[in-house]
């Protein structure tokens, strides 16, 4: 079982799986970071992406890194807290200091003639978010 399938069923049903990963909407994270604390799992972090038609279009430095600052040698409950909270602030900053949706337009031309087509840039605009249970080796197990 992938740690994502331990969130409740309320969160884990708004995201959907994408290759190996699962993703949410923007909206979402939030709601997924606590209910990822409040099911005891680590949150890893992640990544904006757009899922665009021909295939996806990865922001890899619109990112969350939640465990950067997080020890390895605290007892688990204080990591999950920990990076919980960091998950929160980081999160909360990116919303607050970068457009989403000029990442998008700014870096793949795909997204423009999908925008020029009439597609919608919020429908297909994704943040893939990981976590981890305890005992997992990594969040890609």
């Amino acid at each position: 079982m992938r740690p994502e399938e331990l969130l409740p069923a309320e969160v884990f049903q708004k995201g959907y799986l994408s290759g190996n990963e699962y993703a949410w909407r923007v909206s979402e994270i939030p709601s997924v970071i606590d209910a990822a604390r409040a099911s005891n799992l680590l949150n890893i972090g992640g990544q904006l992406q757009f899922h665009a038609p021909g295939g996806i279009c990865e922001c890899y430095w619109i990112e969350v890194d939640a465990c950067r600052a997080v020890s390895d040698t605290l007892p688990w409950s204080e990591r999950v807290e920990f990076s919980a909270f960091e998950a929160q602030k980081a999160y909360a900053q990116l919303i607050q200091t970068k457009d989403l949706l000029a990442e998008g337009r700014n870096n793949f031309d795909c997204l423009l003639e999908y925008e020029r087509d009439g597609g919608s840039l919020e429908e297909i605009m994704w943040f893939v978010w990981y976590v981890k249970s305890h005992g997992a080796r990594d969040f890609a197990d």
